[in-house]
């Protein structure tokens, strides 16, 4: 039977449900489980619903179908919430056979990271849509990345040109996420990944590196030389300010202050130690965040650069270990698991500085994170969907890698073969089908080389005269073989309709901008090669779905750069 994620145990047993709706609820129950109910099919004459809770907080429960009634037991509200989901799944079948599925989770955290500030700022719309696949998969917490993207006072000035999400959209999101027993976490950047707010000119005094020239490429030069200075008393005093802000717009007992790629302070000079500059800045924020009650959570790459400095911090943090290679080793996690500290294991989608995920990479390194996690005591999953490079792909087209996240932290063991494609394309998709022509487009974004990092660092090249950070090489024997393989699936993909029709409309978008970007490539690189999607008509497609789903943001930037370059 397509479940997802697979559950622990199930029995089938004699006889089928002889109604594939439920009769209406009309017993007392919390409203956020009268929510979830209403999403299951209903009438007058369905079969009844027994639901079983002591009101506890556990994801532990037993769903039991029988030809005339349905019921769901559990000491958690929560494990009834998840009994819901699964019963939604099932009620999807044509028939349904009687049985008992008895069934908890492997981690208690099963989180997603989802980065608003690389360029792309969602609607609320987007990100409640978001929230409802966490929650029919069974994640719960969500985390927005956050540098300069909220209505900070500090940031003000930028708020119209970079796009922002606002104190009321947290806190409608907040209870969005509460009424799905999802946990939402307040995350912003307070040391590194802070170069918006510290290249403004009242600002820049606090950088590490005072004296930096930026470059005009915008996507470049947001990921280097953004560190605030330790030294320097006004830094403290300018991120308590932000988590001030931030802070009370959340029901979350955690907070996740980042702390991660302080590349700055490995290049200062000086006499003071790298290691201790860190250490005494980021207990400084610990402490400030502990005392409002409030649980901390960082990223671990530094401590683990520093591993003299992990005794000095708490032991009550929640250190996020991130790695996003598909041969990633376990070093790492045994490392903090040896130190004695709380780790959640932190893979991603790999959808970043494309315009779609990285099926081949994304399916390797999340598996052996979380497996790697669970093998090592770690107490959470925290799967990663970033946006560097202007955030490129859209949701959609990051969806597989999150939902694979959701389904391996809930079930380890869960194996990725024909029968988990055919959930996915069922559950996820309503597409037959789907999961293939992912990794067509994915494999084909894959054979363009350059790729979109490296192109955009040839324009920047070719417009302003800049050093590219790349050697650009273009093979230009596979951009036909590419070309043919997209418009193919664009061919295919005309002619359907599926259940859930925005992930189909989004790989056409997808296919169709893969053979733009093999076309301006191949044209800034001085090679000629035929036009099969018209890059001006492609753009404004893909600008109109973006506002479709996001707020403007930095659209125009992808806009700008797609243009000059098809007029070249």
């Amino acid at each position: 039977m397509n479940l997802l994620p697979t559950v622990k145990k199930i029995k089938i047993k004699e006889g089928f449900l002889s109604k594939k709706y439920i009769a209406p609820y009309c017993r007392e129950i919390d409203f956020r489980l009268k929510k979830a109910m209403d999403k299951l099919p209903s009438g007058e004459n369905g079969v009844e619903l027994i639901i079983n809770t002591a009101g506890n907080n556990s994801e532990k429960y037993v769903l039991e179908i029988k030809e005339n009634m349905i019921e769901i037991t559990s000491e958690g509200l929560n494990g009834i919430f998840y009994g819901i989901q699964t019963l939604r799944q099932i009620l999807k079948k044509e028939i349904v056979p009687c049985m008992k599925i008895e069934d908890e989770p492997d981690f208690g955290y099963r989180g997603l990271y989802h980065d608003i500030t690389r360029g792309k700022v969602p609607k609320v719309e987007t990100l409640k849509k978001l929230i409802d696949y966490m929650a029919y998969f069974k994640m719960n917490s969500l985390q927005l990345y956050v540098e300069h993207t909220f209505e900070f006072e500090e940031t003000k000035d930028l708020l119209e040109e970079k796009g922002y999400i606002s104190k009321e959209e947290i806190i409608e999101l907040d209870k969005y996420c509460y009424d799905n027993f999802i946990e939402f976490i307040p995350s912003i950047a307070t040391f590194g990944h802070m170069f918006e707010i510290l290249e403004q000119d009242k600002y820049k005094h606090l950088r590490v590196c005072k004296n930096v020239i930026t470059p005009n490429n915008f996507w470049r030069r947001r990921m280097a030389h953004h560190t605030i200075d330790p030294l320097n008393d006004e830094s403290f005093e300018l991120v308590k300010s932000l988590i001030d802000q931030y802070e009370p717009l959340f029901k979350a007992d955690k907070f996740n202050i980042c702390g991660d790629e302080t590349f700055d302070l490995e290049n200062r000079g000086g006499d003071e130690d790298p290691g201790e500059l860190y250490l005494g800045f980021i207990r400084k924020i610990i402490d400030y965040v502990t005392s409002k009650n409030k649980n901390v959570m960082m990223w671990a790459d530094i401590v683990l650069k520093h591993p003299e400095i992990i005794k000095s911090l708490p032991d009550d943090i929640y250190f996020l270990n991130w790695n996003y290679s598909s041969d990633v080793s376990e070093e790492a996690v045994i490392k903090l698991a040896e130190s004695g500290k709380k780790q959640m294991v932190c893979p991603g989608t790999t959808s970043w500085s494309r315009l779609c995920e990285t099926v081949d990479i994304e399916e390797k390194n999340i598996s052996r994170m979380i497996e790697y996690g669970h093998k090592h005591g770690a107490v959470g999953v925290l799967n990663t969907n970033w946006g560097d490079w202007g955030n490129p792909a859209s949701i959609e087209l990051a969806m597989y890698g999150i939902v694979l996240g959701g389904v391996k932290s809930w079930a380890v063991q869960t194996e990725i073969n024909e029968e988990f494609y055919s959930s996915v394309n069922e559950l996820l998709y309503g597409g037959a089908g789907a999961m293939d022509y992912l990794k067509r487009i994915s494999r084909a974004h894959s054979d363009v080389m350059p790729h979109w990092t490296a192109i955009w660092n040839e324009y920047f090249k070719v417009r302003y005269g800049e050093e590219p950070i790349y050697d650009i090489k273009f093979y230009p024997e596979n951009i036909q073989k590419v070309q043919k393989e997209c418009i193919a699936v664009v061919n295919e993909l005309l002619s359907q309709t599926w259940e859930y029709d925005d992930a189909r409309e989004e790989m056409i978008l997808c296919a169709e901008g893969i053979c733009v970007l093999a076309q301006v490539g191949a044209k800034l690189c001085g090679i000629n090669v035929d036009t099969v999607v018209d890059a001006k008509q492609w753009i404004q497609k893909y600008k109109s779905m973006w506002l479709k789903k996001n707020k403007e943001s930095e659209v125009s930037k992808i806009e700008e750069m797609i243009l000059y370059v098809d007029g070249i």
